[in-house]
C-alpha cells in the first residue's frame, strides 16, 4: 500500500509541477509601468520637444551635409562591422521627418501609434506574426480558489499590448466610420497622418500627383513637420477619446 500511495503522491507532484510550468508568469512591471514605458518613449514624445526649436530657427530646416571623406569613412565602418542601432538625432526638420517616415509611415502601418516598443517596422511586423502564431489551447484547467484562465490572459495582454491597442485603434475607427458618421476625426485622421508622410519634403515627382510639384516646392519644410506632428498628436487625442466614450457606455 505504501509504495502505491508513494507513487500517487508523486504522480501528482509532477502533474503540479508539469502545470505550474506550463502556465505564464506575470513580469514583475505592471500594467501602469508598461503604459508609461510604452507612451514616454513613444514618436510624438521624442519629437514633441523638439518642435518649438525647429520653428523658431529657420538654420534647422535641413541637416549639414556629411563632408565626403566622413562619408566614405563612415561607410567604410559599416562594410567591415554590423551596424549598430544608434539613436537619431532630431535636432532639425527633416531629420524629425525621417524619424516620422520610419515609425508611422506606410512602412509601419501596423505601429501607426508610433509606441516605444516595437521601435522599427521590422520589430513591429515580428511582433504581429508571433501573436498570430500563438496556439489556442482553451487555457490551463480551471483549480479551487484560483483563476489560472484570468492570469493567462493578464499575460497575454502584458506582452502582446503594443498589437492589442492597435486592434483596439482599427476597432474604434471602423465604430467611428460605420456607427458614427462617414466623417468622423479618427478614421480620416489615420488617412491623413499616411497621407503626409507619403507625399515627400523635396521636389522629388509623385506619378500618382503630379499636380502636387509646385505646391510641395513653396512649403517651408518646418510646416510640414508640424503638420505631421499635429495629425499624430489628434490621432492620439481621438483615440483616447473614442476609448473612454466606450468605456463610460459600458
Amino acid at each position: 500500500m505504501g509504495g502505491k500511495q508513494a507513487d500517487r503522491a508523486a504522480k501528482k507532484k509532477a502533474a503540479k509541477e508539469e502545470d505550474a510550468a506550463a502556465e505564464p508568469t506575470m513580469q514583475e512591471s505592471s500594467f501602469q509601468e508598461l503604459f508609461k514605458v510604452l507612451f514616454l518613449g513613444s514618436a510624438i514624445m521624442a519629437v514633441a520637444p523638439k518642435i518649438q526649436a525647429v520653428m523658431t530657427d529657420d538654420s534647422k530646416a535641413k541637416a549639414p551635409a556629411q563632408k565626403a571623406e566622413e562619408k566614405e569613412q563612415a561607410e567604410g565602418e559599416v562594410s567591415e562591422e554590423k551596424e549598430k542601432p544608434t539613436e537619431e538625432s532630431l535636432e532639425y526638420a527633416d531629420s524629425i521627418f525621417a524619424f516620422l517616415k520610419k515609425r508611422l509611415g506606410l512602412e509601419s502601418w501596423h505601429n501607426c501609434l508610433g509606441l516605444a516598443s516595437p521601435s522599427s517596422a521590422e520589430e513591429s511586423m515580428a511582433s504581429w506574426m508571433e501573436l498570430k502564431s500563438l496556439e489556442l489551447d482553451w487555457g490551463p484547467r480551471p483549480k479551487r480558489n484560483q483563476s489560472p484562465g484570468l492570469d493567462r490572459i493578464k499575460v497575454n495582454l502584458f506582452n502582446n499590448m503594443p498589437q492589442y491597442l492597435h486592434i483596439l485603434l482599427a476597432l474604434m475607427a471602423l465604430r467611428a466610420f460605420f456607427f458614427r458618421s462617414f466623417f468622423a476625426c479618427l478614421p480620416w485622421l489615420l488617412g491623413y497622418q499616411f497621407l503626409s508622410l507619403w507625399v515627400p519634403l523635396d521636389d522629388t515627382p509623385i506619378p500618382q500627383l503630379p499636380q502636387l510639384k509646385e505646391p510641395i516646392e513653396k512649403c517651408p519644410l518646418k510646416f510640414r513637420v508640424v503638420a505631421s506632428v499635429g495629425i499624430h498628436a489628434l490621432v492620439w487625442f481621438f483615440f483616447c477619446v473614442r476609448v473612454s466614450l466606450v468605456h463610460v457606455v459600458l
